[in-house]
């Protein structure tokens, strides 16, 4: 059986990172539009604008939201496989505050480009997800 506990936890993470995305695209976009510098030709040309370099935030948050789409698909897989194995919330709620907390620090991180910070909240997340994966092979086991 499902538990709805668990369900929310899962819906309630994979919301926070869609916000957390959005918001990484929104400062990608306005960078741009600041300063006017798009790369893509198609973009410069659309503004009537020549094709130039795009701002240092623009580039960051763009690695940030490239790094979120190679990271929080597999978290979020395993959490999903987790809620559908039957495991109890409790466990799934420490790992899942952990992973979002430790992608909002990097990507924050990466924004401001802050190291060791942006490192630490990677790894955070990388351990998280590990955790979850070990939660959800013992729960296949049980």
């Amino acid at each position: 059986m499902i538990s709805i506990q668990s369900a929310s936890i899962v819906a309630g993470s994979a919301a926070t990172l869609f916000v957390k995305g959005m918001v990484l695209s929104y400062v990608q976009v306005a960078a741009r539009y600041r300063t006017r510098s798009f790369s893509r030709p198609e973009d410069a040309k659309l503004l009537g604008l020549a094709p130039q370099s795009e701002p240092d935030l623009a580039v960051r948050a763009a690695g940030a939201l490239r790094n979120e789409a190679e990271n929080t698909p597999y978290f979020l897989t395993l959490a999903i496989a987790y809620v559908l194995l039957g495991g109890p919330p409790s466990p799934l709620f420490a790992v899942a505050c952990l992973y979002v907390t430790a992608r909002l620090y990097q990507g924050y991180a990466q924004l401001r480009a802050l190291q060791p910070q942006r490192m630490i909240g990677f790894l955070a997340g990388v351990l998280a997800t590990l955790c979850l994966a070990t939660l959800t092979a013992l729960q296949i086991g049980s």
